[in-house]
């Protein structure tokens, strides 16, 4: 008797689809195994699908991991718990107030969300492989016999500088080149942007995205960063601090390297 009682509480339990139980209710709890940073996993990812507010123990920066301001509820601490539950009593009772915190929903998430979440649009192991062959390449090129384009050229007063951009998430670089006169982070920008129009690119998140965010078929540029840098350093910490760091970047790393991040 007992053995057939737990076969149905099994079964009862692995057919439901969560992600449906979790659209009837406005709050829906995230608490992670582990608090620990980055450390976020489908416990809170499903809550957002699922359109309820995700209310998280876990990672110290889940809001790294949000779609908008205001859109996730924070247990940092034991002593959170009244003010949380006190927000949370505040937005079930005030739906204009409730609604505001979902109006990712309906306007789009952030930038930065979008350039989080699309990093999943390439495998883990082929990004580990991108990686390896980029470092292979690197020791490649500093070999005595190896042979390659200039990395700049002056004449008179002034430089051209050839540098190499791809996409977060390719292999393989294409060449841009900045004259010493645009040398600025709006001056990189926009060389990224022509030429990547020119070639008719086609972000590698296009056909991951829901259709509702996909956007139309204008590149927007959401971090440009040196190629060897984490992903955590691209998306939250690295930002070139004017254009004079740009330009002694440059000329400290010959034939510079870059990856884009589209949003």
């Amino acid at each position: 008797m007992h053995r057939i009682s737990f076969l149905i509480l099994f079964l009862i339990i692995f057919t439901v689809d969560k992600v449906e139980a979790l659209k009837r209710y406005k709050f829906s709890l995230a608490f992670e195994n582990s608090n620990e940073e980055d450390y976020v996993t489908e416990k809170f990812f499903q809550s957002l699908v699922a359109g309820s507010i995700p209310v998280v123990v876990g990672a110290p920066n889940i809001q790294e991991f949000a779609p908008s301001a205001g859109s996730v509820l924070h247990i940092k601490e034991l002593e959170d718990v009244a003010s949380v539950a006190k927000t949370m009593k505040y937005l079930a009772e005030n739906p204009n107030a409730y609604n505001q915190s979902l109006r990712w929903k309906f306007e789009g998430p952030s930038d930065s969300f979008k350039a989080l979440v699309d990093m999943a649009a390439v495998h883990s192991s082929c990004r580990l492989c991108i990686h390896l062959a980029t470092k292979i390449r690197e020791r490649e090129e500093k070999s005595p016999g190896f042979r390659k384009r200039p990395c700049k050229c002056t004449r008179g007063l002034e430089t051209v500088y050839h540098i190499y951009v791809r996409e977060r998430g390719r292999f393989e670089m294409d060449s841009i080149f900045l004259r010493s006169d645009n040398l600025t982070l709006k001056g990189l920008e926009s060389a990224v942007l022509a030429k990547f129009k020119s070639l008719n690119h086609v972000p590698i998140w296009k056909k991951e995205r829901p259709e509702s965010i996909r956007g139309d078929d204008e590149l927007k540029v959401y971090r440009i960063y040196p190629v060897g840098i984490t992903q955590r350093q691209a998306l939250y910490t690295f930002r070139f601090n004017g254009d004079a760091e740009l330009k002694n970047h440059l000329q400290k790393n010959p034939c510079a390297m870059f990856e884009v991040i589209f949003v």
